[in-house]
């Protein structure tokens, strides 16, 4: 199962940790952890490359984990706002199909 953390405070979304693969098929053919993986790092490079915000990121095997910046400008934060939301919004709708494969929770930071 691979389990979402939306690290959120007063303001909003702040970050993520996606850990583990789903296990919903063999490696390479497990749709559920590919569209995981997809809307995880697309959010991940829009926030750093398109955006060009500085953020906290670690990628390894089976893991990915982004947190922005403390000193994050209002006018950024505002923008990757739209990018976290939007991908919540994308791995809920994962997880309403595929519950038993992926896991959403939120802690507060």
């Amino acid at each position: 199962m691979t389990t979402v953390t939306l690290f959120r405070n007063e303001q909003g979304l702040v970050g993520f940790e996606a850990v583990g693969h789903t296990g919903y098929a063999e490696e390479g053919s497990d749709i559920v952890c590919s569209g995981v993986s997809a809307v995880t790092q697309t959010a991940a490079m829009g926030i750093i490359e398109v955006l060009g915000i500085n953020a906290g990121l670690d990628i390894s095997d089976g893991n990915l984990y982004l947190i922005l910046p403390d000193d994050i400008t209002d006018a950024d934060f505002e923008k990757a706002s739209i990018i976290l939301d939007t991908m919540a919004m994308g791995l809920r709708s994962i997880a309403a199909t595929y519950g038993d494969y992926i896991n959403i929770s939120e802690r507060k930071v």
